[in-house]
């Protein structure tokens, strides 16, 4: 069941969900994400570029096994565009990595700003969500969407580890803090928008604009609500998920190198 599609497979192979596998899965990838931000810290400036391409290679090396296998199995549609966040990541992740070398002040170094924003958030708090809440886990453990879908999106993660360590040596902390903030604001809110006019137009469910995904958290809210309350929940829970991940970093980052300073 390797090479099969969602359609093809025999009811009742999926993972179940926070069950063995999935929860093996889950603690791994924390773990290896906590890992990496330790081995990542220690490391000098040569060093952390290559960890970062590494990495940011083996996240596109996932991205692409996935979209190449299907392009080969003839399935690729409406839904295989890298629209998702989780999917963009997926590339957006390495092109972060290869540019690591580019000028101060180039434009390389200010798209790397801007990428690191968004791999802080919304990138790493998304692909948890996706790890905790993945749609795909109607297929089985040893399918090639099952093993892509966990490992991008694992990667993905400790991936932007390297991103918050970096962040959290910077000197200027207030000033990043704020470039980073209107960053991350700024991704969200065009992105929504332009994925709530996409999935509109088309009938897709990108960012999951039109509907949550099967087994969401939100569904019982869609379900009792109908789309508008969902919106609601969902357009809040995002901007709480926002105020935890920057207070947290204004707490541990920048509150905590002024006290330090004191």
């Amino acid at each position: 069941m390797f090479w099969l599609y969602e359609d093809e497979l025999p009811p009742g192979v999926g993972v179940e969900r926070f069950g063995a596998a999935h929860l093996a899965y889950i603690v791994f990838f924390l773990g290896f994400t906590v890992c990496f931000a330790l081995f990542f810290k220690k490391r000098d400036e040569a060093g952390r570029r290559r960890a970062e391409r590494v990495l940011g290679s083996a996240v596109l090396f996932f991205g692409l096994c996935e979209y190449g296998v299907t392009a080969l199995a003839g399935r690729l549609g409406l839904y295989s565009l890298p629209l998702h966040l989780c999917s963009l990541l997926f590339f957006l992740v390495p092109l972060h990595a290869w540019i690591g070398g580019a000028r101060s002040g180039s434009f390389g170094a200010r798209l790397r700003a801007f990428l690191g924003a968004i791999l802080f958030f919304p990138g790493l708090p998304g692909v948890w969500a996706a790890l905790l809440f993945p749609d795909w886990l109607n297929y089985p453990f040893w399918n090639y969407l099952s093993i892509s879908g966990f490992m991008g999106h694992g990667l993905v993660s400790a991936y932007a580890a390297s991103v918050i360590v970096r962040r959290s040596e910077a000197a200027e902390q207030k000033a990043l803090f704020r470039r980073d903030l209107k960053s991350s604001t700024l991704f969200v809110l065009v992105g929504a928008a332009a994925m709530y006019v996409f999935d509109r137009i088309t009938g897709a469910n990108y960012w999951f604009m039109n509907a949550p995904s099967a087994d969401s958290p939100l569904a019982p809210v869609y379900e009792r609500g109908g789309f508008g309350a969902y919106l609601l929940v969902f357009l809040l829970a995002a901007a709480a998920g926002a105020a935890l991940c920057f207070g947290l970093r204004y707490l541990f980052s920048v509150r905590g190198k002024k006290d330090a300073a004191s």
